[in-house]
């Protein structure tokens, strides 16, 4: 009995040291479950930014308690200001907040061969990489205050292989998209930035 004492206290003792370094530290959107939120999306004029938008509002309405929506879509382009946009989504819609998120920074790589020849094998691969920046803020309209802020990265990466060798040939290909890689960068740096 002795024994196992030790052994009892030491198992108790990691238990409690890995549980206290094991908190799930919850994002700022989870913050606002329940509540009413304007998003807007900046991007460099790309004709895919409205599909862009679609994409991110489905995702957050989804993940989170939220209902989201575009205000830009619902106001007359022509009287579109900044102030106009927050007065309109507090008093016209009853929006309680209002996320920015812009887009900067796009860089999109054209696609790039790469060629391995050895002995027994040939494999042409070309690969598409896209890069960007994540900029966004977070308004209480009914304040006028920002309440939170920041930026983050992300990067997507597209590759097509061609792979011939005594097995036979093996084909991975998809057609170059660059709405997809804008895409794919955009969503990894929402998941690197503090909103998710």
């Amino acid at each position: 009995m002795r024994k196992r004492w030790p052994r009892i206290l030491s198992l108790l003792v990691l238990s409690l040291f890995l549980a206290t370094g094991c908190e799930f530290e919850e994002g700022i959107l989870e913050r606002f479950a329940g509540e009413r939120l304007g998003l807007i999306l900046e991007t460099e004029p790309y004709t895919y930014e409205r599909s862009l938008e679609t994409r991110l509002i489905n995702h957050i309405s989804k993940r989170f308690d939220l209902q989201v929506i575009n205000p830009k879509l619902l106001m007359d382009a022509s009287t579109y200001s900044g102030r106009m946009l927050e007065d309109y989504c507090r008093d016209e819609l009853g929006l309680g907040f209002l996320l920015t998120i812009k887009l900067t920074d796009i860089i999109i790589n054209e696609p790039r061969p790469n060629l391995e020849i050895e002995p027994h094998r040939v494999a042409v691969e070309v690969s598409s990489t896209c890069s960007l920046t994540l900029i966004y803020t977070l308004k209480d309209l009914a304040m006028d205050q920002i309440l939170y802020f920041g930026q983050s990265n992300g990067s997507s990466k597209m590759t097509n292989r061609v792979n011939a060798g005594e097995g036979g040939i093996q084909l991975d290909l998809d057609e170059f998209d660059p709405y997809k890689l804008v895409e794919e960068a955009m969503f990894a740096a929402l998941r690197n930035s503090d909103l998710l």
